[in-house]
């Protein structure tokens, strides 16, 4: 264990020392290991035109995290005290993958298993699902798609699938549309989707999206126990089943300016009734109507800016609606520094509404997170809920940051800030608005580099801390932290 411990260090001290050797030769950035292995070999072509491609990845990270607020003020809390018990575990996840292709069209496919290795253990019925080797082996990509069809007018993508393009989320920021199995953790994002994009011109498309996202995933091989895991559940004092489907239209354009790219959306998402802790929870839909601005003032100087409104019904009869807004300034100095890093400065604030009168059978005013139950700004809260697993809501949240693109693949970022409830609903157990003080720390790095012609293989990986200092809407005042290393290897 302690040989296992001490190898993700050795490798950030190793990649440090290369950083200066790397920085004149490394190609662009690596995505981050969510996101679908982009092919780095020469594609296989046989004699007919077919293409054929394969791979494999190893993702490896250890959290720890102790402290974190749970469900003080609710009366079905399972913590016995107003704060988290400590949590550390290792996590293994191999993927393989591989592609055929034949003209503008293509069959993609990746399996993935996650392990992992509790170095504390609190939690006896997570223990008892504790993803024990060999675990299952689950469909976690699966889909037919096309591209460049009718004059380069439309591409499609028919099956399960990670709504990216690139390392970057496909649609916006992730604030509405990223993860389409959010209790599964980071093991999968996928979505069971259709997804068509119509090319309207050269600088405007517009995606129209159908989704169903089933509660259990029924491609596995291998489960310890005879039921597949919970994928889409609210809760995590309750495994329940929650189905959600709906779709929506995502249009992008730099039609106005290329300095003012705009994006405009509508989604629609209706999630099943489900019973938590014997009391039966609603269904529910909801309709969000919204648009993200991204003007660039000067190549220093650039802006977001993105809203959004919600209305929606509850299977009671109850009406729902919510609201969203996020506003950002970076600030990039093309300052000449000693060494290439590029640094940056940035100020925003993300305001997500709420309700007082949450639970109840009135109205809900608060923001509906949608396809967005995703760690956001926050790996360490996402695992301690007010309203379920990554259900962002209630919120307000001004931070000021920095960072540096220190090299084409080290990467900085440091933000921190107050957060506040937007109202107070009690949930916390405190008499105040004020949650406390949230302050990230992340930095991403290389390893491992091929870059022979045709060669294969990448080793990557980051390290990031966060602290949590509760405030008058938390019962406690526990100083909360989270931290995680990480490697990832790419064949």
């Amino acid at each position: 264990m302690h040989k296992l411990l001490t190898l993700p260090f050795c490798a950030i001290l190793l990649s440090v020392g290369m950083a200066t050797a790397q920085t004149q030769q490394q190609p662009a950035a690596t995505p981050p290991a969510d996101v679908k292995p982009a092919p780095v070999a020469e594609e296989l072509e046989t004699d007919n035109g077919l293409r054929l491609d394969a791979g494999a990845d190893l993702r490896i990270r250890q959290e720890i995290a102790d402290n974190i607020p749970g469900h003080p003020g609710d009366p079905l809390s399972p913590y016995p005290t107003a704060s988290g018990k400590n949590q550390n575990w290792i996590r293994y996840r191999p993927r393989v993958w591989g592609k055929a292709e034949y003209g503008d069209f293509g069959v993609y496919v990746r399996l993935a298993d996650e392990m992992r290795e509790y170095v504390v253990k609190n939690h006896k019925r997570r223990d008892d699902r504790s993803y024990n080797f060999p675990d299952e082996l689950i469909v976690d990509n699966l889909y037919f798609e096309g591209k460049g069809l009718f004059d380069d007018f439309l591409d499609f993508r028919i099956g399960r699938q990670d709504l990216f393009d690139g390392p970057a989320p496909a649609y916006g920021a992730g604030r509405v549309l990223m993860d389409g199995t959010p209790y599964d953790g980071s093991r999968t994002l996928f979505f069971d989707a259709a997804r068509f994009t119509l090319h309207l011109t050269e600088k405007t498309k517009l995606d129209a999206l159908a989704i169903y996202d089933n509660s259990r995933n029924e491609l596995h091989w291998g489960r310890p126990t005879p039921d597949p895991r919970p994928m889409n559940a609210i809760d995590p004092r309750d495994e329940a089943d929650m189905d959600s489907w709906g779709g929506g239209l995502y249009l992008k354009s730099r039609e106005i300016s290329d300095q003012l790219p705009f994006e405009l959306y509508w989604l629609y998402k209706h999630d099943s009734d489900y019973h938590l802790l014997g009391n039966y929870m609603p269904a529910r839909y909801v309709n969000t109507f919204g648009a993200r601005l991204i003007p660039q003032f000067t190549e220093e100087l650039s802006a977001e800016l993105e809203g959004a409104a919600q209305r929606g019904e509850k299977s009671n009869g109850t009406q729902t609606g919510g609201y969203m807004g996020y506003a950002a300034l970076k600030y990039r100095p093309e300052w000449e520094t000693v060494s290439p890093a590029r640094l940056f400065f940035k100020a925003d604030c993300y305001y997500l509404s709420g309700d007082k009168h949450r639970g109840k059978d009135d109205n809900d005013t608060a923001w509906d997170p949608v396809w967005a139950r995703w760690p956001q700004d926050s790996e360490m809260l996402v695992y301690g809920p007010l309203y379920g697993l990554g259900y962002w809501s209630n919120m307000v949240y001004p931070t000021l940051g920095t960072g540096a693109d220190i090299a084409k693949h080290h990467k900085l970022n440091i933000y921190s800030g107050p957060m506040f409830a937007a109202v107070q609903d009690g949930l916390g157990g405190g008499d105040s608005n004020y949650e406390g003080w949230l302050s990230v720390a992340r930095y991403d790095f290389p390893i491992w580099l091929n870059k022979s012609e045709g060669g294969r293989g990448e080793i990557f990986g980051h390290i990031m801390a966060e602290c949590f200092q509760p405030g008058d809407y938390y019962e406690t005042d526990k100083t909360a932290y989270f931290f995680r290393w990480e490697l990832v290897l790419k064949f």
